[in-house]
């Protein structure tokens, strides 16, 4: 009987014990990641807090296998290092003032490129691999100035 404390045996006080003590480096960073998280939103601007608010209503409003997806990204992004990060803003940036045409037909190529078969994709790699750099310039020149019918003949081309 005396083992019993508070309707708790000894054992069931060692057992929390040790998972407290086991846990507590766990709860203690993720106390303070929640402490940065915190810092960081007290430090936003009243219009970046209503970004924030719409893009998270947003986002629960998605499918769960989405939201996972998007999460999983923002993980990813999170986890890059500051320059590469910088990189693909500069990138997006340079993206966002394509003219909407442009955008749609890299898009459109980049999906063609994406249902080639895994061989096909390799070789086309390679093939441009190969190239100078002033023969990928003048490719790069050449293309952008191709109709359709001449970018399909120049891929052909391109194929070993």
């Amino acid at each position: 009987m005396s083992r019993w404390i508070l309707g708790i045996s000894a054992t069931g006080c060692m057992v929390c014990l040790l998972l407290l003590a086991l846990c507590a480096p766990r709860l203690a960073q993720a106390d303070a990641q929640a402490s940065k998280g915190r810092d960081k939103a007290e430090k936003l601007s009243s219009e970046e807090r209503a970004w924030l608010d719409k893009a998270s209503k947003a986002l629960r409003a998605l499918p769960p296998e989405e939201q996972q997806r998007i999460r999983k990204n923002l993980r990813r992004w999170s986890q890059l290092p500051e320059e590469k990060r910088t990189q693909l803003r500069e990138r997006w940036r340079t993206w966002q003032q394509l003219p909407t045409e442009q955008r749609q037909r890299l898009t459109q190529r980049y999906e063609v490129f994406q249902h080639l078969s895994a061989e096909e994709r390799q070789r086309f790699r390679e093939t441009l691999r190969r190239l100078s750099p002033e023969e990928r310039q003048r490719l790069r020149e050449t293309w952008r100035q191709a109709s359709q019918e001449e970018r399909q003949r120049m891929l052909k081309e391109l194929q070993p």
